[in-house]
């Protein structure tokens, strides 16, 4: 599961990432090509034009690569029945160097965040912003997405066969 997370979360924060440099390299949204005089960093400009996804961008990129430490952490620790005593030790070793490396790239990642407090905040703002761009909470300013029609429910269902293949009981696979 994280693995497989993690692959798909680092595909779309490339492809979010080049769809909007894209968008930017293309002159963009029109009121971005009008708006990019005055700003002291291309960030700034993106952070005010391209928020949605600046934030998918970034928290894809982080999350994925999370999803992978924890992944390779825990495929290392996991007990096998050929280790040696010494082997399952340095297994163990690793395994919490990658957890401690884990930790310290989210302090680091904190500690330079701009335009937000921390990574907490940025999902706070980034499901915000999620429900407000695909219109799934009200708002009028925003047209209609014919889309919202099929993701909507590819989503539900998403959801469904999740809940039920981490909810299956061990007796149901014989």
């Amino acid at each position: 599961f994280l693995l497989l997370t993690s692959f798909a979360l680092e595909v779309v924060s490339i492809f979010v990432g080049t769809m909007t440099g894209s968008v930017l390299l293309g002159h963009g949204h029109p009121s971005a090509a009008k708006a990019m005089v005055g700003y002291k960093a291309p960030l700034q400009l993106l952070h005010h034009h391209h928020e949605f996804e600046f934030l998918t961008t970034q928290i894809c990129f982080l999350q994925g690569l999370i999803n992978w430490l924890v992944a390779v952490a825990v495929e290392i620790i996991l007990p096998k029945e050929t280790e040696t005593k010494s082997a399952k030790r340095m297994n163990h070793c690793l395994a919490a160097w990658l957890m401690t490396c884990m930790v310290w790239m989210l302090a680091f990642y904190n500690n330079h965040l701009s335009f937000y407090a921390d990574y907490a905040s940025m999902l706070a703002r980034f499901i915000r912003l999620f429900f407000q761009t695909y219109n799934i909470v009200g708002g009028a300013a925003k047209p209609f997405r014919p889309m919202s029609l099929f993701y909507g429910p590819c989503f539900i269902l998403s959801s469904i066969l999740t809940w039920r293949a981490f909810n299956t009981p061990p007796d149901e696979d014989l």
